[in-house]
């Protein structure tokens, strides 16, 4: 099982290695392209020799210690020193290209750690004992030292990996790129478990002097795993749409049902807002949910728009007094005043009542950007949760109504 488990991870590493290489072809390919490829490729043949049958043919050309336990964790921190120089390439904070400065910065640190290692490898004068690694008598914290310095330089670049990546998912609108990013963001917290896990090596070490000769199963199925997540996250932009349209629709639809009440009261007063009238009346498809928003949202906007002349200072002003009173939070208050201001020009639309404003005026705006149809959407649905549910605005239609009725 182990032969298998070993083998599978190692194969998804290096057939994505292949790919990110065939994408970096070319003197103007970035070059985190090739840091990726670097990094899938190193990471690879280290899982490949955590497959037994491979380490019984290395074995006749290498020590085992040198073949089992060196060479598979100098890969590794290969691997690492490419994830770093990817989070590189991630922050925004640095100018593209990235500096070859902070690149050679990384590629001495890396040379130090495996430099470090090598010295406290050779030091623990580790040999081969059938399914063991022995230290030299004595040298079992120095073989220790090997394993934590290689866990912590590993935790290390995918800490950098993992920060850099959230950051960039945060500044990445939804879509297949945030999709992938969040995947690579998990794939290296389960790299980190994988990481952390060899520190029972060292654990042994320092208590028995021997470790186990090859990674166990737990160990290889995490680097399946991650594997595989890192291969999903960085092909998301591929597979991503795919998954993703079906969700995104039934978002849309959701949104084109809580705009409805909202939209119906305007369209009551204001039914040459509808563009299409036959499809107003009908409930969208999956296939037609995002169309139909995007209607829906012009649709309302319009319907604003024409109501401006029937807006009045005084129920607003009201508003903002109650809603201080009641401690609202700052979204909320924003939607609920605008909700107000529909309402309150709706009462005076169906009673003639125009107060001379014109559509210039400025109403309440939320202090988010609304770059996007999405964005319009959720804040007009929040909009219209505050007009249908909201004390506040219930208490100044009903005010604006009773005075209508008494003038």
């Amino acid at each position: 099982m182990e032969n298998l488990t070993a083998c599978l991870a190692a194969l998804v590493f290096l057939v994505f290695a292949g790919h990110r290489l065939t994408l970096a072809r070319g003197g103007g390919a970035d070059p985190a392209q090739r840091d990726v490829a670097g990094f899938a490729l190193c990471a690879g043949l280290a899982m490949l020799l955590n497959a037994p049958a491979l380490l019984h043919v290395l074995e006749r050309f290498l020590p085992a210690p040198c073949a089992e336990l060196l060479l598979p964790w100098e890969l590794k921190a290969a691997a690492g020193t490419f994830l770093a120089l990817v989070a590189l390439a991630l922050d925004p904070r640095v100018t593209d290209p990235v500096p070859a400065r902070r690149r050679r910065r990384i590629g001495a640190a890396a040379v130090v750690v495996q430099a470090a290692a090598l010295g406290l490898f050779l030091a623990s004068g580790v040999t081969g004992d059938g399914a063991y690694f022995v230290a030299a008598p004595g040298r079992g914290r120095v073989l220790a030292a090997y394993n934590v310095l290689f866990a912590a330089y590993l935790c290390w670049t995918l800490y950098v990996l993992a920060r850099a990546l959230v950051r960039h998912a945060r500044r990445t609108g939804p879509g297949p790129l945030r999709t992938g990013l969040r995947l690579a963001a998990l794939a290296t917290a389960t790299a980190m478990v994988w990481t952390l896990w060899t520190l029972d090596d060292a654990a042994a070490d320092i208590t028995t002097g021997r470790q186990g000769l090859s990674e166990d199963l737990l160990s290889t199925t995490l680097g399946m795993l991650t594997a595989v997540l890192l291969t999903a996250g960085a092909t998301a932009t591929l597979w991503g749409e795919r998954i993703t349209a079906p969700l995104r629709r039934l978002r849309a639809r959701r949104a084109h049902r809580a705009l409805e009440p909202l939209w119906a009261a305007l369209h009551a007063e204001l039914p040459e807002i509808a563009l299409d009238p036959d499809a107003a009346r009908r409930r969208p498809g999956l296939r037609q949910a995002e169309f139909a928003r995007y209607r829906r949202v012009i649709e309302i906007r319009d319907g604003i728009l024409a109501l401006r002349p029937y807006q009045w200072a005084e129920p607003l002003d009201r508003a903002v007094r109650e809603l201080d009173r009641t401690g609202v939070e700052a979204v909320d208050r924003e939607a609920a005043l605008e909700a107000v201001v529909i309402a309150a020009a709706l009462e005076n639309k169906r009673a003639g009542r125009p107060y001379g404003g014109t559509p210039d005026q400025a109403g309440p705006t939320p202090s988010t950007r609304l770059e996007t149809v999405e964005d319009e959407a959720a804040w007009l649905v929040r909009v219209a949760g505050a007009f249908t549910r909201s004390p506040v605005v219930r208490d100044i239609r009903d005010r604006v109504r009773a005075q209508v009725t008494a003038d």
